[in-house]
């Protein structure tokens, strides 16, 4: 149930997951029936992880998805400490940022989050609501560029 209730936490990086059916990543096996990774525990193969929705479907709430990421997180660890990972040979920022680029991935920097969070925000104050989320891709992506374009609406 929601509340008025607040609390701010430090954090280094955060993550929202939109909507209700996962999507295809390539060359990742994935279910289109249910949108799910099939997994073992969380699983998929060495180096390769699922949590949350698409490890399981769009069931549960965040004491689910806790529990589900800290049987994924085991496996990792038991992966890592048996050696069963190869990390790749540069993994920096820079090298992430260019394979992106290669790949014409849109990404969205922070000022683009704020603006899909502002947009989310004012269509629920229209409708006395905290928030009202956008839920594909096409909009999000309009929202958080109009931040980039310099546009307000």
């Amino acid at each position: 149930m929601p509340t008025e209730e607040r609390e701010t936490l430090a954090c280094g990086l955060v993550f929202r997951s939109v909507g209700y059916h996962g999507v295809e990543l390539p060359g990742v096996v994935f279910d289109a029936k249910t949108g799910t990774i099939p997994n073992e525990g969380g699983r998929v193969e060495p180096g390769v992880y699922s949590a949350g929705w698409i490890k399981r479907g769009p069931t549960g709430v965040i004491g689910t998805n806790k529990k589900d990421a800290t049987e994924t997180v085991v496996l990792l660890l038991e992966d890592a400490v048996a050696g069963r990972l190869q990390p790749k040979p540069d993994a920096s920022a820079a090298a992430v940022d260019a394979l992106l680029a290669e790949r014409g991935v849109r990404v969205v920097e922070y000022s683009g989050w704020t603006a899909i969070d502002e947009a989310e925000r004012a269509a629920g104050e229209k409708t006395g609501r905290p928030r009202i989320k956008l839920c594909s891709w096409d909009e999000l992506l309009a929202a958080a560029e109009r931040i980039a374009s310099g546009k307000t609406s």
